[in-house]
């Protein structure tokens, strides 16, 4: 069975963290929103391996509730400068 999820819309539901993110990082709100964005779509791809095409995370039922359910637990501990370079730096944050 096959499941849709947009990823805009779990970056608002981590959005108390992107504040955060951005002091973390010295970038704007509006960055860290991006970078947050797209650290969700790297872990969908690298860990899930989900499909993202257009904002919109598909693949296996089961997957992308895992998937959700990791995300909805992340803090902002959950990345560190590596990450930031590795995922923002390589999309131009």
């Amino acid at each position: 069975m096959s499941e849709k999820v947009v990823s805009s819309e779990l970056v608002e539901k981590k959005k108390e963290i992107i504040p955060r993110l951005a002091k973390k990082f010295l970038i704007s709100e509006e960055k860290a929103k991006k970078f947050l964005k797209l650290a969700i779509e790297d872990c969908a791809r690298s860990k899930y391996r989900l499909n993202i095409i257009n904002d919109t995370i598909s693949g296996q039922t089961d997957k992308i509730k895992e998937m959700i359910k990791e995300i909805e637990e992340w803090t902002d501990d959950e990345f560190d400068k590596e990450d930031f370079e590795i995922i923002g730096y390589c999309k131009n944050i």
